[in-house]
């Protein structure tokens, strides 16, 4: 499995340097890593091979293969891994006292709470998509979802924007949503068609 951070969290790391040392990026980078291995553990257990996976400034991105082929139960499992990790520090954090545990905690409330908003590609929103898909027709509820998901994150992001600078990581990470979801509109029906022609595939070789 290829592991590797994605450039957009180099600003963003180093704002929170300068305004909270190394110290606290140790502890959000840590925070993200562990975030994204639950979704690693839940892929693998669900029986999910996975290619590479990606840490973002709201947790990470895994390339897992054939994940058109998944169930229902798979992808919903995977979308919760993460936010099940995060809340297992959380827990720790709450129950612990060592030095900076309070930032700690935060830092596990704030990444949790982002997490789980119901805006695709977040855990929350993937986990809402699975759980609103139209059995007749998944491809038209997913189109409806992504589209939505695309004005919340820009609605985010503009409602942030009004309480710059102190919040510029969070208007680049909303920011950083609404472009992902616009990509994956667009690149919708080209998604849809590998699917079918995959699950034509091992129709077949069944």
């Amino acid at each position: 499995m290829k592991f590797r951070i994605h450039p957009i969290l180099l600003p963003i790391f180093l704002f929170f340097m300068i305004v909270g040392g190394v110290s606290l990026y140790a502890m959000i980078l840590f925070s993200l890593v562990f975030h994204e291995l639950g979704h690693v553990l839940a892929a693998r257990q669900s029986g999910m091979k996975i290619r590479s996976c990606t840490i973002l400034p709201y947790g990470g991105e895994l390339q897992i293969v054939n994940r058109q082929l998944a169930t229902k139960r798979q992808r919903l499992l995977i979308a919760l891994g993460g936010p099940l990790a995060t809340a297992i520090l959380l827990v720790i954090g709450l129950l612990s006292t060592f030095p900076g545990s309070t930032q700690f905690t935060q830092i596990q409330f704030l990444l949790l709470a982002v997490n789980l908003l119901p805006i695709l590609p977040l855990d929350g929103g993937q986990a809402l998509s699975v759980l609103l898909e139209n059995k007749h027709n998944k491809y038209a509820s997913r189109s409806v979802f992504l589209l939505y998901s695309i004005i919340a994150s820009a609605s985010l992001c503009l409602f942030l924007s009004t309480y710059l600078p102190d919040s510029l990581p969070y208007v680049m990470i909303s920011a950083f949503l609404a472009i992902q979801n616009f990509i994956s509109y667009r690149f919708r029906k080209y998604e849809q068609a590998f699917e079918q022609l995959s699950a034509s595939k091992r129709l077949s070789l069944d």
